[in-house]
C-alpha cells in the first residue's frame, strides 16, 4: 500500500542503485521457448546497451508508433523520444534468437519511478513501462505477455506497488492485450478513471496499472 513520499524516497533510491542486480533473482539466462522461437532476454542498463541495439529497438517504435503520435495531441518528435528511451534510468530487456544474436525479436524499456496518487502527500513506486515492442516476425506468439510478466514479477521482488504503462485510447489491440490478457485496469490517476467524462474525453491516452502482488 502507498505511504508517504518522504518515507518511500530510500527504497526507489536503492532500487535504481542494484543496476545489474536487478535481475539477478530471474533463472540465467532468460529463456523464452515455444513452437516457434527458441529466444534468451538479455537485461541491459542504458549505459550498456550496444549502439546498434539503442537504433534497432528506436527504429521499431518508429515503425509501429509513428503514425499513432502523429495523430496525437503532443505528435511525434524524434528528438523527445531518443530522449526517453536515453534516460539514465532507462533498463531494457530485449529478446533474442538464441542460434543468431543478431536476431531481435523485441523489446521491453522500462524505469522504476515514482507516480503520483489522488492523496496528494502520497507517492507510488512503479515498474513503468516505458515502451514494449515485438518484431512482426515473433507477434502472435506469447512474447509480449511473457515479457510483461518478468516485468510484473521484478516489481514484485523489488517490492513496487504496481506495474504502470501509458496507452494511447486508439491503440485498441494494446488495450485489449493489456487489459483482457494481462488484468490490467485504469490507473486512479489515469483521464478517465480521474475526470468526469466530457474531460477525459480531451485526452487521447488513458494510464493502466496492474499491483504488484
Amino acid at each position: 500500500m502507498p505511504i508517504h513520499e518522504t518515507e518511500r524516497d530510500s527504497l526507489i533510491d536503492r532500487v535504481n542503485k542494484q543496476e545489474k542486480c536487478l535481475v539477478q533473482f530471474l533463472d540465467s539466462p532468460i529463456k523464452y521457448q515455444n513452437q516457434q522461437l527458441d529466444l534468451v532476454i538479455d537485461y541491459y542498463l542504458v549505459d550498456d546497451l550496444p549502439r546498434e541495439l539503442h537504433e534497432w529497438t528506436f527504429q521499431l517504435v518508429k515503425t509501429n508508433l509513428q503514425d499513432m503520435y502523429e495523430k496525437s495531441k503532443d505528435g511525434w518528435s524524434e528528438e523527445e523520444k531518443r530522449k526517453e528511451m536515453l534516460a539514465p534510468q532507462a533498463r531494457y530487456l530485449i529478446a533474442r534468437s538464441a542460434i543468431d544474436p543478431n536476431d531481435i525479436k523485441g523489446f521491453l524499456h522500462f524505469q522504476m519511478v515514482q507516480e503520483e496518487t489522488m492523496d496528494d502527500d502520497i507517492m507510488a513506486n512503479c515498474a513503468y513501462c516505458y515502451e514494449i515492442q515485438i518484431a512482426e516476425s515473433a507477434r502472435g506468439q506469447g512474447l509480449g505477455e511473457y515479457m510483461m510478466n518478468l516485468l510484473s514479477q521484478i516489481g514484485t521482488y523489488w517490492k513496487m506497488d504496481k506495474v504502470m504503462l501509458t496507452v494511447f485510447k486508439a491503440n485498441e489491440g494494446a488495450f485489449r492485450f493489456y487489459i483482457k490478457k494481462l488484468g490490467f485496469e485504469l490507473d486512479e490517476i489515469s483521464p478517465g478513471a480521474c475526470l468526469p467524462l466530457y474531460k477525459a474525453r480531451k485526452f487521447d491516452y488513458e494510464l493502466l496499472s496492474k499491483p504488484c502482488i
